[in-house]
């Protein structure tokens, strides 16, 4: 990404010899492409997955006038199932395409090692079944797991030749300790809350400015790097008073902001950004419209019982703050007042008309969960919501659920922001009809009580997940594989790499960090990584190396081409677009033709513009500048940089041919390319 052109200041042959490259794998390679369904190589093998999965959380619906449900129930019906078949169907998918694996068979559940109590809860329920497992996971899948899911990148080549030759028995939990608590571990799950917190500089109705959202990310980065307790970052975002540049907290409540419309509207707004984030109940957009009764009734039972007068007891929490509309550029500053209701007197705006009910014209707060709460004497309005809901089970079901869902790709409630409130316990009494909503109803709660009990700390729950038995599964299942296993989670679920995690493990693998050349007073630097700019003064506040470390979706904001890059692997924009798994053609030719990769599979890859720093050539061009290296080194070496593992033999036998053929550096840098594009680099499994 603005790397050196491979030939000359237009580039232009090296877009001749990239054209080149492509017919020289059409045609010369064409035992290579024979064999490339086997192996699992793209680009045919993308284009077979179709229509993946998306993150189940979801955007509020955007209730108006019409109902969201009516006009298009069929959005909001068998949604969890629809997600399973999805997830069953590309895990199955994946593992038919990437070759032969050497696993295990089947287990029975009761062989499979009890680690802690998600082992217990799990697998327990599968011997109920009669449900066979997948084997345990063999190193190398579980070393690239674990660093994507927990860094957000691949390993280094000498961290997995390390790990692989390890004899210690303890050696994954060791790992897990290590990398839970290094710096990326804090911006893989920085990146991860600020998607759940949608902290953006700019969205359709909110700007925060580029220095509110910086707030806002040194805010979630300083409380994961010091892992505080998770219900009190949502209390400080609940209760966040002050300049929204100042304190970083402020710029949640921010995010609930309505234009043109009465302040009910915002206090609507705020109760529902509080619920779906903090309780996974975007149920509650809907009740701000109408009661659920007659709306909700077939998809969530909870929230068909529940009334739209309920639901202004929440927004009502929210009665006494206030926001100003800043000037171009200027923080927003967030107040407290002695005095305020929530007015029932409005005929215009985002909602239906609120009326007076029995003759009042304003509501009360009131805490409409776990046995209800309202304000005691003296005490600030959002103070009691942050006390009532952090103190809610349900906080912590969400929290854990959340988690849950980013490590084992499937949630325990699915979608993860639409939970029914009414059919969490397993032993409750349902209507005929009706089942127990969550996979597993007692690890979702076990889960929940231990957060709850170890200070909501983020760190504790990832590290019982990944050291967890469940978690260490193989994603191969040798045996007849069914949807109706989803549930139990008797396999190791696969997901395509984030757009973030794909850029950062091209650069793992090709040793080839990005460049930006951009302007500042007037002259133009060049910076490794990425700047980010001040939008108002225009000057630069920060460099980032990795993707992961973006702020925001709407940056690197001075390196056109790496946002273009991520945008193609659909990391949504926080406000309307979701993140998404989804394949696309776009996605295959930037794989196949973009110069961000391109450029680093080739000898001539190379930083060598940016002031006062060493050279940095790519991982191709160092192999090649080591004459001493056999080929099957070469192989051996792009194996373990790119997919963190060991050529098979069959592997070493198809490649090793080729640098007959091609010559050396044809050679390397061809199969280079091709591992890039292997399903088994795109993919965490």
């Amino acid at each position: 990404m603005q790397r050196e052109p491979l030939d000359g200041p237009s580039g232009q042959a090296g877009r001749i010899r990239l054209v080149k490259r492509a017919t020289l794998l059409a045609f010369s390679l064409a035992a290579l492409a024979a064999s490339a369904d086997r192996l699992g190589w793209v680009a045919d093998a993308l284009t077979a997955f179709g229509a993946r999965p998306t993150s189940s959380a979801q955007n509020p619906a955007r209730a108006g006038a019409d109902c969201a449900y009516l006009n298009s129930p069929q959005d909001f019906k068998g949604v969890q199932a629809r997600h399973r078949v999805a997830v069953s169907e590309t895990t199955e998918s994946f593992s038919g395409r990437i070759g032969k694996r050497e696993t295990a068979a089947l287990l029975a559940a009761d062989a499979i090692p009890r680690r802690n109590l998600i082992d217990t809860l799990i697998f327990d329920k599968m011997e109920a079944a009669g449900v066979q497992s997948a084997p345990l996971s063999s190193d190398e899948e579980f070393l690239r797991r674990i660093y994507l899911d927990l860094t957000g990148r691949i390993p280094a080549a000498d961290v997995a030749t390390s790990f692989l030759s390890n004899k210690d028995p303890q050696k994954r939990d060791k790992l897990a300790d290590q990398l839970i608590a290094s710096p990326e571990f804090v911006d893989k799950w920085t990146l991860f809350y600020g998607d759940l917190f949608k902290n953006t500089s700019s969205s359709i109705n909110v700007r925060r400015y580029v220095n509110g959202r910086e707030a806002f990310y040194k805010f979630i980065k300083d409380s994961i790097a010091a892992d505080k307790s998770y219900a009190q970052m949502a209390g400080e975002m609940i209760t966040a008073k002050g300049d929204s540049f100042v304190n970083g907290a402020a710029n949640f409540l921010i995010g609930g902001r309505v234009q043109m419309g009465p302040i009910q509207d915002t206090y609507d707004a705020q109760a529902v950004l509080t619920a779906t984030t903090f309780l996974g109940l975007s149920s509650m957009d809907c009740l701000f419209c109408h009661d659920g009764a007659g709306h909700l009734g077939t998809i969530n039972l909870w929230a068909s019982k529940a009334t739209r007068a309920e639901a202004w007891g929440m927004a009502a929490f929210f009665a006494r703050t206030g926001n100003n509309s800043p000037t171009l550029y200027a923080p927003y500053t967030v107040t407290d007042f002695t005095r305020g209701e929530y007015g029932l007197d409005t005929d215009y705006g985002n909602r239906q008309p609120r009326t007076p009910i029995n003759g009042k014209f304003t509501v009360e707060p009131k805490y409409m969960f776990n046995g209800g709460g309202v304000v005691n004497a003296g005490e600030d309005r959002r103070q009691a919501l942050a006390r009532h809901l952090t103190a809610d089970p349900q906080f912590a079901r969400a929290a854990v659920n959340y988690i849950w869902e980013e490590l084992m790709v499937e949630a325990l409630v699915s979608p993860s922001t639409n939970f029914d409130l009414a059919r969490l316990d397993p032993n409750g009494q349902l209507p005929a009809g009706w089942a127990p909503q969550p996979a597993n109803p007692e690890l979702l709660q076990a889960l929940a009580d231990e957060f709850s009990k170890k200070n909501f700390s983020l760190r504790h729950v990832v590290g019982l997940i990944v050291k967890s038995s469940a978690y260490q599964l193989s994603s191969s299942y040798p045996g007849q594989w069914r949807v109706e296993y989803v549930p139990y989670y008797a396999r190791r679920f696969v997901r395509r790499l984030k757009a973030e995690e794909l850029h950062d493990s091209i650069i793992m693998a090709t040793s080839l960090p990005p460049t930006t050349t951009y302007r500042e007073n007037g002259k133009g630097v060049t910076v490794l990584g990425y700047p980010l700019v001040n939008d108002d003064t225009r000057k630069k506040m920060r460099d980032v190396t990795w993707a992961v470390q973006l702020p925001e979706p709407l940056e690197p904001s001075q390196h056109t081409e790496a946002r273009d890059f991520l945008n193609t692997f659909q990391r949504g924009d926080r406000d309307l677009s979701r993140r998404s798994s989804e394949f696309s053609v776009p996605q295959i030719l930037a794989m196949m033709n973009s110069p961000f990769v391109f450029n680093g599979t080739q000898q001539a890859g190379i930083v060598d513009n940016v002031p006062n720093m060493p050279e940095i050539p790519s991982a191709v061009r160092r192999l090649l500048e080591d004459t001493k290296l056999t080929n099957e080194q070469i192989v051996t070496r792009l194996y373990l940089n790119t997919l963190s593992r060991l050529p098979g033999q069959a592997e070493m036998d198809k490649l090793t041919p080729y640098f007959s053929s091609l010559g050396r550096k044809a050679a390397t840098e061809t199969i280079q390319w091709v591992l890039l594009n292997k399903v088994d680099f795109l993919f965490n499994y």
